[in-house]
C-alpha cells in the first residue's frame, strides 16, 4: 500500500482497538510491507502521519462505497477527512 512491494506483507487494520472488528468487517485493512507496518520506526503503529493517511484514504473510499460523512462516523466514532 506503501511502498508497492508484494514480498512479507502484513495485514493492517486502518481502524484498532473498539473498531479492530469493523475494520475487518468493513474492509477497512491494508496489506503493508514489514518496515510500514511496525518493523521500524517508519511504520504506521510508529508514524502519527501515515496512519492519518491511511485513514483518510480509508474513509473516501468508505464513503464511495457504502455511505455519507454521518454515516462514518456513527460507525467509526470520528471523521478524519
Amino acid at each position: 500500500m506503501v511502498c508497492g512491494t508484494t514480498q512479507g506483507l502484513h495485514r493492517h487494520h486502518i481502524f484498532f482497538g473498539a473498531n479492530r472488528r469493523l475494520s475487518d468487517k468493513q474492509g477497512c485493512w491494508c496489506w503493508l510491507c514489514g518496515p510500514h507496518h511496525n518493523l521500524s520506526s517508519k511504520g504506521v503503529h510508529f508514524n502519527r502521519e501515515l496512519d492519518l493517511q491511511l485513514k483518510r484514504r480509508c474513509q473516501k473510499a468508505w464513503e464511495e462505497t457504502y455511505g455519507d460523512r454521518n454515516d462514518f462516523i456513527r460507525m467509526f466514532g470520528k471523521n478524519y477527512l
